[in-house]
């Protein structure tokens, strides 16, 4: 003789609050780390953009832009950041580096190197999860000569 359906559910009662109530703060902490994550990772790819649009100024010929300098044209990309990032300009004439000079090295080839730093601080204070880290986005470019030569 089979029992009635109600009875069956009984046991199970409560079961799967009692299961969320477990699974809860776990799924919060993993929620809470992938949106760091998310975040570290917008930043990121905000600081390589204006790293990229700086040594594209810095690397194209003077005049051509309302913008004055490739600081500024790295700074503008970077205006929500809070508090400003740190932002450094160096050339070399070997792709390689070292990128030590502030300004053009010679007449020959250039290189320029424009890096981006910025402090990203978290969301979250949860243990073994640092509140901050240090971002950092970096673009390499050849400089245009101002006057081209071309191979005869």
């Amino acid at each position: 003789m089979a029992r009635p359906v109600s009875t069956q559910r009984r046991p199970r009662i409560g079961a799967a609050a009692a299961e969320l109530a477990i699974l809860a703060p776990i799924l919060f902490f993993l929620f809470a780390i992938a949106v760091d994550y998310g975040r570290i990772f917008y930043y990121t790819q905000m600081l390589r953009a204006a790293a990229r649009n700086g040594s594209y100024f810095a690397s194209n010929y003077p005049g051509l832009y309302s913008y004055q300098t490739a600081e500024q044209v790295t700074r503008a990309d970077l205006t929500t950041l809070s508090p400003a990032p740190g932002v450094q300009i160096h050339y070399s004439t070997d792709p390689n580096g070292p990128y030590t000079s502030t300004i053009p090295v010679g007449t020959g080839t250039n290189y320029v190197e424009v890096q981006v730093t910025w402090t990203f601080n978290s969301i979250t204070n949860f243990p073994l999860v640092p509140n901050q880290k240090a971002l950092l986005g970096s673009s390499r470019m050849r400089v245009a000569q101002v006057e081209p030569t071309f191979p005869p």
